[in-house]
């Protein structure tokens, strides 16, 4: 049997938070989805797996960009989609200005303490 790694306390809370948004409809997730969404301005928050398809991350990221949705790389594509009940996800958009702004605060205080979270700019 496959022991799942131990996650920090501050990474497991941020995923928490991930599954929670997503169960309250404040997320959506899988490329196309994410791509229609940042176009009609409805991205508050871009969280783009640190692995996945470099082809499809970078086009989030420069389409995030274009709309000036704020971004940040976290987990991995395994750790995203297990957070929502779902398959491998290279990134999940949060809709919800609140529900973006806990996420952001959670990500960047991990980032001050662990060097493989970093902003996706």
């Amino acid at each position: 049997m496959k022991e799942k790694p131990v996650q920090p306390d501050s990474e497991k809370r941020i995923l928490q938070t991930i599954g929670l948004a997503y169960r309250a409809s404040l997320l959506t997730s899988g490329f196309d989805a994410i791509e229609i969404a940042l176009h009609t301005g409805a991205v508050e928050l871009l969280i783009v797996a640190k692995n996945g398809s470099e082809k499809q991350r970078a086009k989030l990221l420069r389409i995030a960009k274009e709309e000036e949705a704020r971004c940040r790389t976290f987990g991995t594509a395994e750790q995203l989609g297990r957070a929502i009940g779902k398959d491998m996800r290279i990134a999940v958009a949060i809709l919800d200005r609140g529900m973006a702004d806990k996420l952001l605060l959670r990500i960047d205080e991990l980032e001050k303490n662990d060097d493989s979270v970093k902003d996706a700019e």
